[in-house]
């Protein structure tokens, strides 16, 4: 099920797929105050061998007593989906994001006409309880 796309056309593509909506998301903890709920789906670009997630930075909110939501960010991990160590992350796209990460190796450009697989999870029922 998973398809190919050039980067620059990746998060429209995204944004239009209803069946994204039911993927399980991830959470990457970065510390007792602030975590970031990763999406389920993900986006590696082979060429890299980096992989793509967006997600929501939250911030922990003493009265509630849980984690609100505060900024979008995009995460960029080494090799493939089952390698969980995320390199960077950023308040930006994911075009952008990859650029930075990069400091300039590669223009906006070439960013934009890299291929890359979106990975879309299975629904797995076979759930562990």
């Amino acid at each position: 099920m998973n398809k190919r796309y050039r980067l620059g056309e990746i998060e429209e593509a995204v944004s239009e797929m209803e069946e994204l909506i039911d993927t399980q998301d991830d959470i990457a903890e970065i510390d007792d105050d602030f975590q970031i709920v990763v999406s389920g789906w993900s986006v590696y670009v082979e060429r890299l061998n980096l992989t793509l997630r967006q997600g929501v930075a939250c911030i922990w909110d003493t009265e509630a007593g849980l984690f609100m939501p505060d900024f979008d960010v995009t995460i960029v991990y080494e090799g493939n989906i089952e390698t969980q160590e995320w390199l960077y992350y950023e308040q930006d796209g994911m075009v952008v994001t990859l650029g930075n990460w990069l400091n300039g190796r590669l223009s906006c450009e070439q960013i934009e006409q890299l291929w890359c697989e979106l990975i879309i999870p299975e629904n797995n029922d076979n759930s562990e309880v």
